[in-house]
């Protein structure tokens, strides 16, 4: 597989789980109506469900890595495909409160099979979504850089509303979500090679530290283009910004729902392996809590 294919990979997946989550919400929240009294707990079972199903379902119409989204979503206009992703992703923020992009961007490593490097190696592949983390790392930090000292207050009308932010922290969130994004599928994809034995726990718990470092190094690649000052401030932001990403990604890879979705999507996958459909009905039940 190819970087290039590993994106579509990733991105369709993405993308079908998105979908799939804002086409089931609703109905999941009308089959847990009778089973909870408390408003709470009834959106909470609502979300799982519906966020299992969307995992499983896209897992099955999309036969990982293979197909696209467009495939996945027929019958649906590009214009309609890119609502239903929208929606999606607001329904799956309000339900977990996360960045929707890291959820299942953790789903889509599962998915999709990463050749794994041997021994202590690497592949082109890795190397190259570590360019891109990169990339994305060195932007986050010039922006950052930029508007460093500067802050909104009031939004855009010049209303002061008592709240001060940097001006930075707008400008930097998108390149933020897309980092963690990012580095949330390849821990993902790791995660999934130990299961299928394709590496070892301890070969993958060094290859996740290799990258977490490569991604995060104190100087960027240019380092020699930029200002001493630069480099300082480089330095300093890194190691928080290291701190902020690695705790979202695995506040995320490491929940107790994201473990027990990844177990069933497991068995999905094996069963579609086997070319055996799994049952439909098991994929609405709610998770234990």
């Amino acid at each position: 597989m190819s970087f290039e294919s590993m994106e579509v990979a990733r991105r369709d997946a993405a993308d079908g789980i998105l979908a799939k989550f804002g086409e089931a919400i609703e109905r999941a929240e009308q089959g847990v109506a009778n089973k909870a009294t408390d408003p709470g707990m009834k959106k909470l079972m609502a979300a799982r469900m519906a966020l299992e199903y969307a995992v499983l379902a896209t897992a099955r119409e999309k036969n990982m890595p293979t197909e696209i989204v467009a495939n996945a979503l027929k019958g649906a206009t590009v214009i309609q495909q890119a609502a239903m992703i929208k929606d999606g992703a607001a329904a799956l923020g309000r339900a977990y409160r996360v960045e929707p992009e890291i959820l299942v961007n953790v789903f889509a490593g599962r998915m999709a099979d990463i050749e794994m490097p041997k021994g202590l190696g690497s592949t082109p592949e890795i190397d190259k979504m570590v360019d891109t983390c990169r990339g994305l790392m060195t932007a986050i930090v010039k922006d950052e850089y930029a508007n460093r000292g500067r802050f909104d207050g009031g939004g855009s009308s010049g209303r002061m509303d008592g709240f001060i932010s940097l001006k930075s922290e707008g400008i930097v969130a998108p390149a933020k979500t897309e980092l963690a994004a990012r580095l949330s599928f390849m821990e993902s994809s790791i995660d999934a090679a130990v299961g299928k034995g394709a590496i070892s726990q301890v070969n993958a718990e060094m290859l996740k530290e290799r990258i977490e470092s490569q991604v995060f190094q104190p100087r960027p690649p240019q380092s020699l283009q930029f200002s001493k000052e630069f480099n300082a401030f480089f330095e300093q932001r890194g190691k928080g910004i290291r701190i902020e990403s690695m705790k979202e990604v695995r506040g995320i890879t490491q929940s107790l729902t994201v473990q027990q979705i990844s177990e069933k999507l497991n068995s999905v996958m094996a069963a579609s392996g086997r070319h055996e459909r799994p049952d439909v009905q098991r994929t609405h039940k709610p998770l234990e809590r």
